[in-house]
């Protein structure tokens, strides 16, 4: 897959889109920039998440833009409710059944079924699309630096492959913009949980300016990941933008400097 994603406008919502996938016609998916909505202050403009402290209702608007662009409504959302952790959770129809629409503890979901709407939300942390184009199935998983030492990402391979029989070298990875390695200092914590982790000699770290305090690779740490899962580079798609270079264009955690802020969201679904 030699196409990367892209920035485009739809609707006057400013949003990414990987051209392979929209070509297809398989999947309905994009990630959203904080351009186009009309939250106000550090929210501004399209902020999708509801835990920053924006108005709901204003928030509920924003999503309403965002997800028209694909005829999609709020109430067909499903999501996880994002601890940070590696639950991977199996949409099907016995839990379409029950009509929950986040599930607790869970930063992943995976589904096979047609027209289910799989969302995350992001402010620096990775979002990651998974595609086994010949079940077909869908997955997205949100990676910050825990659930990534975790390997969340290798657990939604795991998922796919017991839930759908997916093969790894049949899915395709896109990843969402996220904070860079220029910017993504971090310090003791990280490193402790580093060297207990199953993972740690797929970590990528480069030199801090401060002793003890390296910057960590997000993507390429994931892309390891997905590697030795058996996913093929080739189908593995990065992102070079880094959100909190570009808070022109993104919400970033790190650079509200642990004030409000706004969230992107990541959506997918099978047509």
């Amino acid at each position: 897959m030699n196409e990367i994603p892209s920035l485009t406008e739809k609707d006057g919502i400013t949003c990414f889109l990987f051209p392979r996938w929209e070509k297809a016609g398989l999947v309905g998916h994009g990630f959203s920039t904080r351009l186009g909505g009309i939250s106000k202050g550090p929210f501004a403009y399209l902020n999708l998440g509801l835990k920053g402290g924006d108005s709901p209702e204003i928030v509920s608007k924003n999503r309403h833009r965002f997800l028209g662009i694909w005829g999609k409504h709020e109430r067909d959302l499903f999501c996880g409710e994002q601890v940070h952790g590696k639950e991977v959770f199996l949409v099907d129809r016995e839990f379409l059944k029950k009509g929950s629409r986040e599930i607790p503890a869970t930063d992943a979901l995976i589904t096979k079924e047609p027209q289910v709407l799989l969302g995350a939300f992001s402010a620096d942390c990775l979002l990651a699309f998974f595609l086994d184009p010949k079940v077909p199935a869908i997955g997205i998983a949100h990676a910050g630096w825990r659930g990534t030492l975790m390997g969340i990402l290798a657990g939604v391979v795991e998922a796919m492959k017991k839930n759908f029989k997916s093969k790894p070298d049949s899915l395709e990875v896109l990843m969402t913009p996220a904070i860079g390695p220029c910017c993504y200092e971090v310090g003791k914590e990280v490193l402790d949980f580093c060297a207990v982790s199953p993972w740690s000699s797929d970590t990528v770290f480069y030199p801090g300016i401060r002793p003890g305090h390296p910057f960590l690779d997000l993507q390429k740490t994931n892309n390891n990941i997905l590697c030795k899962t058996g996913v093929k580079p080739a189908n593995i798609v990065t992102n070079g933008f880094c959100t909190h270079c570009r808070q022109d264009l993104f919400y970033s955690y790190r650079g509200a400097k642990g004030g409000a802020t706004g969230s992107h969201m990541g959506i997918i679904f099978l047509r």
